[in-house]
């Protein structure tokens, strides 16, 4: 086999490579945790459903009928996250909102025209402190997608989805 054939097999092989791990990559999602990013993995039994009215029993995590389409109450099923692969982890959504955490030493003023900048609404400051706040964003992976951008931005601290996490019992 001529060095040509060589080459033309090896770009086969490689392009074949890529279009295998496009759509793995593709799915692979992660998030900042503070400067950490962590990887995340879907659930692909349970979806999470916040529609149920406050105070009820139903459960936040439902397992999944067939495909994310067919959610549990037949409204906004989102997917169930876990930090490790295979069903490792605790179980966490994403039901709206990010946490955003300015630098040291930034003024009010500067806050504000952060937030402007970046097209954000503010939910409510976190605590005593005006560092930390909530900013309001859709359910779901637009949060996670919303969050990821705002820490890759550089202009805040830190900013991280407001995870939902079943509460662990003592």
């Amino acid at each position: 086999m001529g060095s040509k054939h060589r080459s033309l097999a090896a770009m086969a092989a490689a392009l074949a490579l890529l279009a295998l791990a496009g759509p793995a990559q593709a799915q692979q999602r992660y998030w900042y945790d503070g400067g950490e990013r962590r990887l995340l993995w879907a659930e692909s039994g349970l979806l999470a459903d916040f529609s149920a009215a406050p105070g009820t029993k139903q459960s936040v995590i439902q397992p999944a009928l067939g495909d994310k389409t067919a959610a549990p109450t037949g409204s906004a099923a989102l997917t169930v996250y876990r930090d490790q692969p295979e069903a490792g982890g605790r179980p966490r959504a994403l039901p709206g909102g990010v946490l955003v955490g300015f630098r040291p030493r930034t003024t009010a003023a500067e806050r504000e025209a952060l937030l402007s900048r970046h097209g954000l609404r503010l939910i409510r400051p976190l605590g005593d402190r005006a560092d930390w706040v909530l900013v309001a964003s859709p359910p779901g992976d637009a949060s996670l997608e919303l969050a990821n951008r705002l820490h890759e931005s550089g202009d805040f601290a830190s900013a991280s989805p407001n995870w939902w996490q079943p509460r662990q019992l003592k």
